[in-house]
């Protein structure tokens, strides 16, 4: 059996309603008022019942603010308006008007009058708003559609790019390799296998990005479950192996770490980003100073957030920071913030947040005092069904 909000949903659904039934009611109780007083006055100025049909102008405007189904109620919400209005002092002794050889009453004529065009203008405004959200929605889709299509000119170039880079470095070391082979020394050699192995290392890191990207839509909830990070940081350090030793890069971690609630692979995911930028941006070749990554954890409560039940997972380096000015494109797609100085993927950070957010937590970073920043991840301490 349907209950009244099923109703009222179904009406709205139908577009025989155009604002909710609350905002309805609010106008045929202000509009009831108004046609009183309205009318009150006026049979000073002209004592005729007659008068009454002037009503209509009321029903019109809420027929039009309401839609169809208000049209049909307000004919009697404000003729009712109009009889209170005859029948209070001194209007008590003005005499009803009747037509059609004084058989029938001029009040009923006038309301069949009113409902009909209260039922005609609700109809066409329900059509009128019924197309101006078919156009507002038709302008959305297309800014859309415009927007993704551009997101995937954006991807495609970042992707054939990323993937470029390692591939030259890899087809460079093996011709100098196939021409020069006989002359090389053993040094000069294990360098070219150095360059091949760790272009072939950063294009499996694009490649995982990639799959991860591809798959954050198609994961359903249900796949997500209680793990300890220390298994993604593991992970992490390990597919990242090579590029930490080949920068020789200092990594401090605690030995413990909490669990969280998501899903591993993505986790190692989002790590292995923020790790592999500590490695790239982290320290100055320049000044001498080596990569230094800090790896750590802050539990709920530790930290000031609105998420009260979630652990806070972050990566500090002590590279040159974040300059102010591109701040805000942290995390956006397909960005690059330092291509005059590195030509690392443009992919990381935005994956980073897509896969964040598909865990229900948050991204961000904060400057260090010194050097360098903290990029940190948010994500829930607990299982639904625990904090339920």
């Amino acid at each position: 059996m349907m209950n009244k909000s099923n109703v009222v949903a179904g009406i709205r659904k139908n577009g025989l309603f155009i604002k909710p039934f609350r905002k309805v009611a609010v106008d045929l109780a202000l509009f009831f008022l108004i046609n009183a007083v309205f009318m009150y006055m006026l049979l000073f100025i002209i004592p005729d019942s007659s008068m009454a049909m002037l009503s209509s102008l009321w029903v019109l405007i809420i027929a039009w603010r309401g839609g169809t189904v208000a049209g049909i109620i307000g004919p009697p919400v404000i003729y009712l308006s109009s009889f209170l209005a005859l029948h209070l002092p001194p209007h008590t002794q003005i005499p009803l008007s009747y037509y059609f050889s004084d058989r029938i009453p001029g009040y009923i004529i006038g309301i069949a009058q009113a409902h009909a065009a209260g039922l005609i203008v609700g109809y066409i405004s329900s059509l009128v708003h019924k197309l101006r959200n078919e156009i507002s929605l038709r302008k959305k889709i297309q800014t859309d559609l415009e927007q993704k299509v551009a997101e995937l000119n954006t991807f495609g170039h970042t992707v054939a790019h990323d993937l470029k880079n390692p591939l030259m470095i890899i087809n460079m070391a093996i011709t100098t390799l196939s021409r020069e082979y006989p002359e090389f020394s053993e040094g000069k050699a294990k360098k070219m296998v150095g360059f091949i192995q760790n272009s072939t290392v950063n294009m499996m890191n694009i490649i995982e990005s990639l799959l991860v990207f591809a798959g954050i839509r198609m994961m359903e909830h249900k796949s997500f479950s209680l793990f300890p990070v220390t298994e993604c940081v593991d992970e992490a350090l390990h597919r990242l192996a090579y590029n930490i030793e080949a920068n020789h890069v200092v990594i401090r971690k605690p030995d413990s770490w909490p669990s969280v609630y998501g899903h591993a692979p993505w986790v190692t995911e989002v790590l292995v980003n923020y790790i592999n930028n500590a490695i790239k941006y982290g320290g100055n070749s320049q000044t001498g100073i080596t990569p230094e990554i800090e790896l750590g954890f802050d539990l709920p409560g530790m930290y000031t957030s609105p998420q009260v039940d979630h652990a806070r997972i972050w990566v500090k380096d002590n590279g040159d920071g974040i300059p102010e000015e591109k701040a805000d494109r942290l995390f956006r797609e397909f960005s690059r913030l330092h291509s005059s100085r590195y030509e690392g993927h443009g992919l990381g950070l935005s994956i980073v947040k897509s896969v964040v957010d598909k865990l229900g937590g948050t991204v961000g970073f904060e400057p260090n005092q010194e050097r360098g920043c903290r990029f940190y991840f948010t994500l829930p301490a607990q299982t639904p069904e625990q904090v339920a």
